[in-house]
């Protein structure tokens, strides 16, 4: 009888199980060794540190590297175990040990990485060397204190062979050897490159550029910064054919990202590479500067703090006026005849205050004293981060935020979106102290536009703007208290009474006065984009705030509004307030333009300085909100047309239109425009003073232009982020 299906698998199943004996259920049994952490880094000072191994099997605990100041507290396991390790006050260099962990199958290491007493040296000062013939050997000043046979030493030649006939590393200098060069008008090229890798495993390169002079010794005519710019007088490109040789100090940091003026092409294409290519070196005596372009990335060979020669032939300079300024481009690295880094000190420091630069320190670093960041919120650059790099789009390089000083002089700040400190969290000091960096000119066609019949020339913010070269150029005292202004009135949020019968919203700084708008039923609040960071697509929440410190200490928005920043952008959220906006803007029955008025009092303050802070925006995604823009203020309120002779001019300025994501022009902005307007001391001393912002025409952009369309009464319109009054103390 033929057995059925379910009985021939049950008899399968009984004679599988009989074949798997106990020992080979053990032999299938995974191995299993390893450390819940495999590397610690500790300081100089004698410890221990623990962590736990997980095995399945018995093993040994070896120390392989470090016998004799590396110990631990078992050699074996049979299992799970808990190893310490306890480690010896090191008064050398740092060190590394080593514990190696064995069973018969399996093996797993854990490193030590201790610190020393002793700072590993491998420095090299000189990165660039001239070698004269007939002269002898060439000494190169070295700081090193490592082992020599642990340095590796090769030769590259750019031009002959041999004629570096040795190089010998000594704890306080690098020795040249050399053959003469027989040749009367050659130049000859070779690169040392050295290499040491540290008891840590990592590797530390050095190049240095070997440059021997033609048989007669001459390298080139040395001119001045002043008879270089003199010999090139007109505007214009010129290519140098001449050896002419000038030295100056670098006072530019590639590191920083914030050096050279990354250009917007198209849409979505910024030319990224200007920035690492950008390098500023200025005259001995600081008198004069030039921004130079190296030809590629890799020929920026030059460093922070250093002195260098250079030999120009073969680059071009550019003059252009208006100001007066001189660039250097297709500099390469070859060009570079000697580099050598300075003591601190030597660089000649150059300090004023905004109003005394002149055009002879375009592209020198200047320390520019008793000064202030007005605008008391947000961080380096607050903009719109779904149109920069972190979220991979390349619509806004750079974004220049006021910076005031004592005497009333003002220019704005660059910081361009590569730079790696524009937006960590921290917040920005907002007390008086220097602002240091490179002097520049540049364009920023976000902020305005059409101001010259010459594209290329539109865009001018201002005579002259500062580059800062790392954080601490912005060295001002954190605290508001501790600067040389103080204010009369300040609003950085929508501070809405309730209820609040006459339609206006109140100081967050002070109780001096109010703020609102000829039609404050139609005003609402808006987002803005002030987030202190970090932001992108993994820093989303609010972590750390918009730095808007309140006079109680409270940190306003930091815990109560955790919607902010929600998609990494940095925006704020709706209902933190902001920035306010309408977009009634136009009256259309008498023809005249509605306002935002600022009411306060200036009673008991006497001073020889007064000043406005506002930052503005457009906000309408479909365009048409108005462009141009005049400030007045009086000392009464009346804004109908019998009143207008009434007020009096503070200044006229334009508003930019949002980005727009699907066509984003050059003269759209992602950020709020800061301005900084002097007002005159003769408002004063009076109980009520006021102020009307308001559009001076109809005239709007629509996308396609710039000011041809008219104001078209929906959509967000015009938005304030920031209103300040202040006074020097």
């Amino acid at each position: 009888m033929r057995p059925s299906l379910k009985y021939t698998v049950y008899i399968f199943l009984l004679i599988l199980a009989a074949s798997c004996s106990v020992d080979d259920a053990k032999y299938l049994q995974r191995d299993e060794l390893g450390a819940t952490r495999r590397e610690f880094y500790v300081d100089a000072n004698s410890g221990s540190v623990s962590f736990d191994v997980y095995a399945n099997k018995s093993g040994s605990i070896n120390v392989v590297a470090g016998d004799g100041w590396l110990h631990t507290d078992i050699s074996s396991f049979a299992g799970d175990a808990t190893v310490t390790v306890e480690y010896l006050y090191n008064e050398g260099l740092p060190r590394q040990g080593m514990i190696l962990l064995e069973t018969e199958s399996r093996k797993d290491t854990v490193r030590v990485m201790q610190e020393g007493l002793q700072s590993e040296l491998f420095e090299f000062p000189q990165t660039s060397v001239v070698v004269y013939n007939g002269l002898g050997d060439t000494e190169v000043p070295v700081e090193c204190n490592v082992p020599q046979e642990e340095v590796e030493i090769s030769v590259q030649y750019m031009d002959g062979s041999g004629w570096i006939r040795s190089v010998t590393l000594l704890e306080d200098k690098l020795v040249l050897s050399t053959e003469d060069n027989a040749d009367p008008s050659m130049r000859r090229i070779a690169y040392i490159h050295l290499s040491h890798t540290d008891s840590w495993g990592r590797v530390k390169p050095v190049l240095i550029r070997v440059t021997q002079t033609p048989s007669d010794n001459s390298l080139g005519d040395e001119v001045s910064f002043a008879e270089l710019r003199a010999l090139y007088g007109e505007d214009g490109s010129s290519i140098i054919e001449d050896d002419y040789c000038i030295t100056g100090y670098v006072v530019s940091r590639t590191e920083s990202g914030n050096m050279g003026e990354n250009e917007v092409f198209t849409i979505n294409y910024i030319d990224y590479a200007a920035d690492t290519q950008t390098v500023y070196v200025e005259s001995e005596d600081g008198a004069y500067g030039f921004r130079i372009r190296t030809a590629t990335s890799e020929d920026n060979v030059f460093h922070p703090d250093t002195k260098v020669k250079m030999l120009l032939n073969g680059a071009s300079i550019r003059r252009e006026s208006d100001p007066e300024r001189y660039m250097l481009e297709d500099v390469t690295s070859a060009m570079v005849l000697e580099s050598a880094a300075v003591a601190e000190g030597e660089i000649p420091v150059k300090q004023m205050h905004i109003g005394d630069i002149k055009d002879s320190d375009i592209y020198t670093y200047v320390t520019l004293l008793d000064c202030e960041i007005p605008v008391r919120k947000g961080c380096l650059t607050p903009i719109n981060e779904g149109y920069t790099r972190l979220f991979n789009s390349n619509r806004v390089s750079k974004f220049p935020i006021i910076v005031r000083d004592i005497q009333g002089g003002s220019l704005y700040m660059y910081t361009n979106t590569t730079c790696p400190y524009r937006r960590t969290g921290a917040r920005l000091p907002y007390g008086k102290g220097s602002v240091s960096g490179i002097v520049v000119h540049e364009k920023y066609r976000s902020f305005i536009d059409k101001d010259n019949p010459d594209e290329d020339l539109c865009g001018n913010i201002g005579r002259y703007q500062i580059r800062h070269t790392r954080y601490e150029d912005i060295a001002l005292e954190d605290d508001f208290e501790n600067s040389f202004s103080a204010l009369l009135t300040e609003y950085r949020y929508m501070n809405v009474p309730d209820p609040n019968p006459d339609g206006v919203w109140l100081p967050t700084y002070g109780d001096n006065g109010y703020f609102t708008h000829t039609k404050s039923s139609d005003c609402y609040p808006a987002t803005e984009y002030s987030y202190l960071g970090p932001c992108g697509s993994t820093n989303k929440g609010n972590v750390n705030g918009f730095g808007i410190i309140l006079p109680d200490g409270t940190d306003y928005g930091k815990a109560e509004f955790p919607n902010a920043n929600s998609d990494g952008k940095g925006a704020s959220a709706y209902n933190m307030k902001l920035s306010w906006r309408t977009n009634k803007w136009w009256d259309t029955t008498t023809d005249r333009p509605e306002y935002w008025i600022i009411e306060f009092s200036t009673a008991g303050v006497s001073s020889d300085r007064v000043s406005m802070q506002l930052a503005t925006h457009n906000r309408s995604q479909d365009l048409r909100d108005p462009r141009y823009w005049a400030a007045e203020w009086s000392f009464q309120g009346d804004v109908s047309a019998d009143a207008d002779a009434q007020w009096h001019l503070i200044g006229e300025y334009v508003v930019p239109d949002v980005g727009i994501d699907a066509n984003t022009l050059i003269n759209q902005c992602l950020g709020f425009k800061q301005m900084d307007f002097p007002l005159p001391t003769e408002i004063l001393g009076h109980d009520k003073v006021y102020i009307r912002l308001h559009p001076v025409s109809k005239a709007a952009g629509s996308g396609y232009d710039y000011d041809e369309s008219t104001i078209k009464q929906s959509g967000n319109g015009n938005a304030i982020s920031y209103f300040a009054i202040r006074y020097n103390k």
